[in-house]
């Protein structure tokens, strides 16, 4: 069993325990006599997964005698009636929601501990709301919170046509290739102007720039593509963040100001993946700050083909300076990035000579060891990081996500950058601040001790996380030190 040691913060330790729907598969603090305090122990973490990489995989608290994904058809099923009655007297529902790739069970009876499957498919534990929801004939609404990302629905989705632009399908709950990516891209851009797209099986989400004053006319738009339902969304909102005003979630949410500032090259004298990195700000001539520093998350070090090691941290935290301190400002001065890759949201950070850091303790996550392509990571598989003002979050990997930057007018090329897209198990409720601080944590995965890296946690709405895929970086010669 691996071990890892626990983070100095009792705070972050304890959030999981004050957000009781969202504490999933805790890890063992093992103490010695010698030694009592939980600091100085380790976690204890137990083997969590049996079964197929990516979907239809079993949480090993998943005690369900059966299975909802069918190997055989490479797809999910409704339970049987058996099966249903078995669930309601494990769980106790009020509501259940079967909305695939996921399972939402709505209840106020909730297990000790939380499994991260039911049936070998994925499952989030709601509170009923706090009220009940009147429709217009008078009935309650079976309203249960519904963790797909579905926004305010625009009636440019035509019933009739135009047909599918698309030659080909999407095979069903499976990464897309690049080749299909390049296409879909293409056929987007000609017939409207995303700026972002996520393929999310079995729907397409289509956000339309809202800056390029153009109109679309009610059914101009095809209602599917590459044989997935379309929903266009043209509003200033991000994706999915209509979901964060759900009663069930403001239930769920942590508090958003914890954050782990805890002096680490003081305490054990080296750093690891996850502690807490900032930068320091600008002053201004009259001697006030011009921009506030900011603090995200510590990613893993990275070396590359002429030796040289850099520790990755969020770009977007260090975007008015090159100076990276631990854990605050006002702490240690632990280097400066030399590097930038601003599509990925990375930048390489060369460490002082009299700084440690060692990828070999990531709190309750497991060690990386090696980074991973997109074509590497199957739809389904469970992923876990620990940020520095989250803890320990699971990730499920369902999707990936187009980003496409303004292209000048006439031009024939169409850029674009792809992200990683994941559903969220976890303290994520915690509003901006939570979300911000998290930024930079590496992403691995969690069925295999091979310490596979998919990429550092970029930008998230309440349900789902982003982070960009490591092709480009592998590609060009880094890779786990």
């Amino acid at each position: 069993m691996a071990t890892n040691r626990p983070r100095l913060s009792p705070s972050i330790r304890a959030l999981r325990n004050q957000t009781p729907y969202e504490n999933y598969s805790p890890s063992k603090i093992i103490v010695s006599q010698a030694h009592p305090a939980p600091e100085s122990g380790s976690y204890e973490r137990q083997p969590n997964w049996s079964g197929p990489r990516g979907y239809g995989c079993r949480h090993r608290l998943d005690d369900a005698p059966f299975s909802l994904w069918d190997e055989a058809l490479h797809d999910f099923r409704h339970p049987s009636d058996w099966e249903t009655d078995w669930i309601t007297t494990r769980y106790n529902p009020t509501k259940i929601g079967f909305q695939w790739p996921t399972i939402v069970i709505e209840t106020e009876t909730l297990p000790t501990e939380l499994p991260l499957t039911l049936g070998c498919v994925a499952v989030k534990f709601v509170p009923p709301p706090l009220k009940e929801v009147m429709g217009i004939t008078g009935r309650v609404l079976p309203i249960i919170e519904d963790v797909r990302p579905f926004s305010v629905p625009t009636d440019y989705a035509g019933r009739r046509g135009p047909p599918d632009p698309l030659p080909f399908s999407f095979p069903r709950w499976m990464q897309p290739t690049d080749e299909q990516l390049e296409v879909l891209a293409v056929e987007l851009v000609r017939i409207c102007n995303p700026f972002r797209v996520h393929v999310l099986d079995p729907n397409l989400i289509v956000e339309l720039c809202t800056d390029d004053q153009k109109v679309y006319q009610p059914g101009s738009l095809p209602r599917s593509i590459g044989g997935f339902a379309v929903h266009y969304h043209h509003g200033t909102d991000p994706f999915g963040e209509q979901l964060s005003e759900r009663s069930q979630q403001r239930l769920i949410a942590p508090p958003a100001s914890i954050q782990d500032r805890s002096d680490y090259l003081r305490t054990r004298q080296e750093l690891c993946p996850g502690v807490c990195v900032s930068s320091s700000g600008t002053v201004t001539d009259g001697g006030q700050y011009g921009t506030p520093s900011m603090s995200t998350t510590a990613g893993i070090m990275l070396r590359n083909n002429r030796g040289d090691q850099r520790l990755t941290v969020s770009n977007h935290g260090f975007l008015h300076g090159d100076n990276v301190y631990h854990p605050t400002p006002q702490g240690t001065h632990i280097g400066e990035i030399d590097e930038r890759w601003q599509a990925l949201d990375i930048a390489l950070v060369k460490l002082n000579p009299s700084v440690r850091f060692t990828n070999t303790n990531y709190f309750e996550s497991k060690v990386p060891r090696r980074l991973l392509y997109r074509s590497q990571i199957p739809c389904g598989q469970f992923f876990t990081l620990d940020g520095m003002s989250s803890g320990m979050l699971w990730l499920q990997s369902q999707g990936v996500t187009l980003m496409f930057p303004p292209r000048p007018p006439n031009t024939t090329e169409i850029p674009f950058h792809k992200m990683m897209l994941y559903q969220q198990f976890g303290n994520t409720g915690g509003g901006t601040m939570m979300r911000e601080g998290i930024r930079g944590a590496a992403i691995v995965e969690d069925d295999t001790d091979d310490g596979g890296v998919a990429g550092f946690f970029s930008e998230a709405s309440p349900n789902y996380a982003f982070s960009s895929c490591l092709d480009e970086l592998i590609d060009r010669g880094w890779m786990v030190v």
